[in-house]
């Protein structure tokens, strides 16, 4: 078998993919940061039809690209959870 360490991943992730959708999850796989970049500003956020968008403290979330794409998107209201000019209350809320 060629590559078997990605054939185990790709197995798994697909057993993963049936349990979380028999948990009733709508489930996107990606292939890369690009790719779920994508997925999350073009599948994702366009089906929630979101006005208002925040997230946790992630470097993966940064890493992909969509930080600056959400922050610099002209339809949301942005609860920015890494500005750091805000005092800790308002950033602690912001991330509740």
């Amino acid at each position: 078998m060629e590559k078997p360490i990605e054939h185990y991943w790709k197995a798994r992730l697909a057993d993963l993919k049936e349990a979380l959708e028999g948990n009733n999850f709508e489930v996107f796989l990606a292939n890369d940061a690009g790719e779920a970049k994508t997925i999350v500003l073009e599948e994702i956020i366009p089906k929630t039809k979101a006005k208002t968008v925040s997230w946790g403290g992630s470097m993966t979330f940064i890493n992909t690209g969509l930080y600056n794409a959400l922050k610099n998107h002209p339809e949301f209201t942005i609860l920015d959870t890494f500005e750091k000019k805000s005092p800790p209350e308002e950033m602690l809320e912001r991330r509740r």
